[in-house]
């Protein structure tokens, strides 16, 4: 009998696949329970993976046979006991069958050390990786000699491949997946796209847990510390078209349009995040959508429904262009007590032109002033250090942003994600530092000095010039950033937040989606606007990487 990964991706010209040449299948057969470790790289304490979840809800409802755990590398935790080689010694105790790793793109190079030593440590046990890294970078990732399988789409389905070849209980390729075969050869099969959430249960938050609860588990990204906040997702993928984001490439790839964007049924999700505020005692929700916009019609029918049977607090991600004073004052009564939007560059020319992003400054600004009207927060996202940025385009973010005042102003250095628009057109002028491995990718709050994640340009952008203005960011951050929430006696606390990149899966892009009309971002037609290069450059570096997250 077909199953629904079966279906998902056939293919009728595929090469037979060599089964001989698998070093895998069958390598778990006979054990009563096959026991898969999850892990992903958490350089900010983040401890929740959402794919992660999902993948261990759909195991454990279809697979009772096979033993979930989660093993996050949690370096802030603990750098020694985190490190590759005590992760791995961990890892060995366990006695796994497979380990599979989500990984972001920025965490490639910090995670390779720890392929190696576990490697070393169980030449018999297969790795497994997935997460944007996988699905953008695939030849990069199952080129690492420690890499035995790589999931190139959707992980739900593939996974559940993965345990039945592993099994030996399921003859052919693992669909959903590459496989490298004993002679070095990789076997390739199409990348699962699923397009009815219906079919899979919600996500598994037990993984998470701690001594049966979330009082030990750091969860928020902005949220308020003295409540549980849960991150949740209503849905899946995004319309727009932003240049710099991981959603573009999947979106050109996505083989039926109509299905990019999905959705839970209302009913369905209100149901869902009743049972967890009842079981996690939750106070506040963070939703993780790449974009919460994405079907309105969908959010006016959750907005009713969440406010009349939860009516706890929430952040959500929008985009400017739908933030109108209507729109905020239905989100602020069914609860929204957040809004993150990006705004990415002050220069509307060359947010338009570079990033895709086509809305005006008075967009921005009115939809701010509707924000705040409606007495909802305003977080916003901005990117430094992009592709022949100019140090008046960075001084436009900055002033831009001192206009509007958001509660919360967070700005992070632009990080080249291999398969986007941006990070080719980066490449075509030869900006890209192929040679550097540890990219900087917060705003080093910490460290006050910051570097630029690909060659200067002294007339545009000098490396002095990025320290100097990122400096002056983060004074306006340190004096500005007020967001703030109430106590359980209605009480205002200033949120003590920590400056964190939640998600490389942007948070904005176009309001309307239709088909078939995807055309890319016109980044050719930017001409930046010729500086001269100051007297001296900037001494700063970044000795290591700190922290940002987001589950992959």
């Amino acid at each position: 009998m077909s199953t629904a990964a079966d279906l998902i991706a056939v293919s009728s010209d595929k090469p037979a696949y060599p089964q001989a040449k698998s070093k895998w299948f069958g390598k778990a057969a006979g054990s009563k329970k096959l026991r898969l470790v999850f892990s992903f790289y958490s350089p900010d304490g983040n401890e929740v993976a959402m794919p992660l979840a999902a993948m261990s809800a759909y195991l454990k409802r279809d697979f009772p046979w096979v033993e979930v755990i989660l093993k996050p590398i949690l370096i802030v935790r603990d750098a020694v006991a985190y490190n590759p080689e005590n992760y791995a010694r961990s890892i060995a105790e366990l006695k796994p069958d497979v380990i599979a790793f989500s990984v972001m793109s920025p965490h490639w190079y910090p995670m390779e050390p720890y392929f190696e030593v576990i490697k070393s440590m169980l030449p018999d046990m297969p790795i497994c990786i997935g997460g944007y890294q996988a699905m953008l970078s695939q030849d990069q990732t199952i080129e690492n000699p420690n890499v035995d399988f790589i999931c190139v789409g959707d992980g739900e389905y593939a996974i559940g491949n993965l345990v039945q070849f592993l099994r030996g209980s399921k003859d052919g390729a693992v669909d959903g997946m590459w496989e490298k075969l004993s002679d070095g050869e990789v076997f390739r099969t199409e990348p699962h796209q699923i397009g009815d959430l219906a079919s899979l249960p919600f996500p598994d938050y037990d993984i998470f847990e701690k001594d049966g609860s979330f009082d030990d588990v750091n969860t928020s990204i902005f949220g308020p510390k003295e409540k549980v906040v849960l991150p949740v997702m209503t849905g899946r993928g995004c319309p727009y078209r932003c240049t710099y984001c991981c959603n573009t490439p999947l979106l050109d790839n996505w083989k039926v349009k109509k299905e990019f964007l999905r959705k839970y049924d209302p009913e369905d999700m209100v149901t869902e995040l009743i049972r967890l505020r009842d079981r996690y005692n939750v106070g506040y929700f963070e939703f993780w959508d790449e974009l919460f916009l994405s079907n309105l019609k969908f959010v006016r029918a959750f907005f009713a429904i969440y406010k009349e049977r939860i009516g706890l607090p929430f952040s959500i991600n929008s985009r400017v262009e739908v933030m109108n004073e209507k729109f905020c004052a239905e989100a602020k009564e069914a609860g929204c007590h957040t809004i993150w939007f990006g705004i990415e560059s002050g220069d509307e020319t060359y947010r338009s032109t570079m990033l895709g992003r086509k809305m005006k400054n008075e967009q921005v600004i009115a939809a701010a002033k509707a924000c705040k009207a409606a007495g909802i927060n305003r977080l916003t996202f901005n990117i430094v250090g992009m592709p022949l940025e100019t140090a008046e385009n960075m001084r436009q973010t900055l002033e831009l942003n001192k206009l509007i005042a958001p509660e919360f102003f967070f700005f992070f250095p632009y990080i080249p994600l291999r398969g986007t628009p941006l990070y080719d057109r980066a490449k075509a002028e030869g900006l890209l530092l192929t040679t550097k491995k540890n990219l900087h990718y917060l705003s080093a709050a910490n460290d006050k000095q910051f570097t630029l994640n690909m060659k200067e340009q002294p007339e545009l952008l000098s490396a002095a010039q990025y320290d100097e203005i990122c400096k002056e960011m983060l004074a306006f951050q340190e004096s500005n950033n007020r967001l703030s929430f109430a106590d359980d006696a209605g009480v205002e606390q200033v949120a003590k937040v920590e400056d964190k990149s939640f998600s490389f899966i942007d948070d904005e892009q176009k309001a309307a989606f239709a088909e078939p009309k995807y055309e890319a971002a016109p980044v050719e037609m930017y001409e930046p606007p010729v500086q001269q290069a100051p007297a001296e450059k900037s001494g700063g570096i970044i000795s290591g990487i700190r922290s940002l997250f987001r589950a992959p």
